[in-house]
């Protein structure tokens, strides 16, 4: 008997131990990486394949397990302790830091292979804010629908939080909407005109008149974001698009009997804003995943509603890419306007700005990237969502990866000289097929364009043709994917300066892929020339006929 009760206290204490281990399991979920946005701009700065992504790397928390305590309440008290948890630092997630680089790989897929990029540089978003193009998108939506009541003001308090948050570079844009679409739009605005923006949305003093029992709210909102930010590309615009995006949501959530505006709806919503296609099929602008602020200023009204419209705001936020959930009860707008703004930006100032070094590139319009982490302490889930996407490029004017340091220490050795050989390195892709490599020289005198921009492929056509015909155009003897080597053309035009000072300007060009090397005045290849000096060849036989002058007029003078 006593063996049999001490065998059940052994297996009762084994499924609780059990049990604790898988609570535990699921609570501490592994650390997650996610993209946020990859963008090509600074290669065209710097000269070099560099690509800018926005990576939030962080180990999430559950939403139910934050707010676990206010189950046993009731009414606004549960509301009010729901909203304070979820305000708490980090109630939602803990960030991982630093960025682990050297685990970190960033991959290309070419021609079926994932090809490596290399890591370049980490920063944090918020020491970064004051760079050029390090800011947020912000797409407000403001519930103006009759149901909203008195609740339009706190509304309308909350967004003029964010709005007044604004750093140099984000920008915003600010839509009202209705029982049945967006009814008034202030269009993307920058930072610079954040009083004309808070003008705008303090100039509607009420709420439109009730259109309805039925409000599609899931498509209301979809196509909202979806108007607004197929706006954003990598170009364009009389704003310059930054490289974060975020949309807020301030709503009583009501829509009466539709039926994809429920708790399922807001999660078939919150997957297309999570996946950051603007539209669906949209091949043309980049990928922008788009966290989610959602916050429901409860309305009165029938119980079945009013918890349906919680479930579809609470179902709208995506905190998993820093997207967040509050709820804001009468009268609380300016409150908790500040301490959203908070929370919200304590979070994105925690992101990642990872530049990578990527040589090869698909040669088409989409590209596919990975980023996964190897031989972590604690394992890290990667990112393979940026799948067949566009960079908001011309694949074929994406810079070769010349390592032009390494190149012009070679030169400095062996100058170039017109009619020799010569040697410039890189990550190239060419497999060691020789006859894509090609170089041309920028003649004496001839200057390079200060910017590539409105330059087209026909102009760039011509340039190449010019060279050719002057006689600028090298030829390539041999190559590899980390060299090529050069017959430089036999011409004293390749020469810039004089003396010691002489260099030789030149651009190395893929002629299968339709890619050069910097072809500007600050991105051109410069290295160190020289004349053209006189073979040994040549030297021999001057001295042997100086020797044979000198003994003629010996034996001359002898026999004299």
């Amino acid at each position: 008997m006593l063996g049999t009760v001490r065998k059940r206290l052994y297996l009762l204490t084994a499924l609780l131990s059990a049990v604790v281990a898988l609570l535990t399991h699921r609570a501490s979920a592994a650390p997650e990486a996610h993209l946020l946005r990859i963008d090509p701009r600074a290669s065209q700065n710097e000269g070099a394949p560099v690509l800018t992504s926005v990576v939030e790397l962080v180990q999430n928390k559950r939403l139910s397990e934050a707010v676990a305590e206010c189950a046993s309440l009731r009414g606004d008290s549960q509301l009010d302790c729901q909203s304070e948890k979820l305000e708490a630092p980090q109630a939602l997630y803990s960030p991982i830091a630093p960025f682990p680089d050297k685990a970190a790989i960033f991959t290309v897929t070419v021609d079926g292979a994932d090809r490596p990029g290399s890591f370049v540089s980490s920063a944090r978003w918020g020491e970064s804010l004051a760079q050029p193009g390090i800011g947020t998108a912000w797409l407000v939506l403001i519930d103006a629908s009759s149901s909203m009541g008195s609740r339009f003001e706190d509304a309308k308090t909350v967004a003029n939080a964010f709005i007044g948050s604004m750093t140099a570079n984000d920008i915003v844009d600010v839509m009202f909407f209705n029982d049945r679409q967006v009814v008034s739009d202030s269009k993307w605005q920058p930072a610079a005109s954040k009083p004309q923006v808070g003008s705008f949305v303090n100039a509607l003093k009420g709420t439109y008149p009730v259109q309805g029992r039925v409000r599609p709210l899931f498509n209301i909102i979809k196509q909202a974001a979806t108007d607004g930010f197929r706006e954003l590309g990598n170009v364009g615009g009389k704003v310059s698009p930054p490289l974060h995006q975020a949309m807020i949501v301030l709503s009583n959530g009501s829509a009466g009997t539709d039926a994809n505006s429920s708790g399922a709806g807001a999660a078939v919503l919150t997957q297309y804003l999570s996946k950051g296609r603007f539209p669906e099929d949209n091949t043309v602008q980049p990928k922008t995943p788009l966290p989610v602020v959602s916050v429901w200023l409860p309305s009165a009204g029938f119980d079945e509603f009013r918890a349906n419209a919680q479930e579809f705001m609470q179902g709208l936020a995506n905190p998993d890419i820093g997207g967040f959930y509050d709820v804001v009860r009468a009268g609380q707008g300016a409150a908790k306007g500040a301490k959203l703004v908070t929370a919200v930006r304590t979070r994105f100032n925690q992101m990642f700005i990872i530049k990578w070094r990527v040589s090869c590139i698909s040669p088409s319009v989409t590209q596919t990237f990975k980023l996964v982490f190897t031989n972590t302490t604690t394992p890290i889930l990667g990112d393979s969502t940026f799948k067949d996407v566009p960079m908001g490029i011309d694949p074929t004017q994406w810079p070769l990866d010349i390592n032009v340091d390494y190149s012009q220490k070679m030169a400095d050795r062996n100058p170039i000289e017109p009619g020799g050989k010569f040697t410039v390195y890189g990550d190239f892709c060419w497999g060691g097929e020789k006859d894509r490599a090609e170089v041309y020289f920028i003649a004496a005198g001839t200057q390079p364009p200060a910017t590539t921009a409105g330059t087209d492929l026909d102009s760039a056509k011509r340039a190449q043709q010019q060279m050719i015909a002057n006689g600028m155009r090298g030829k390539a003897l041999q190559s590899s994917d980390t060299d090529v080597q050069f017959e430089a053309p036999d011409s004293d035009k390749l020469l810039s300066g004089s003396g010691g000072s002489s260099v030789a300007r030149l651009i190395v060009y893929d002629n299968k892929a339709h890619r050069t090397s910097g072809v500007t005045a600050t991105t051109v290849i410069t290295m160190h020339a020289q004349a053209k000096s006189l073979s040994l060849l040549v030297l021999l036989g001057g001295g042997f006929g100086v020797v044979v002058i000198v003994l003629l007029l010996i034996i001359t003078l002898r026999s004299g």
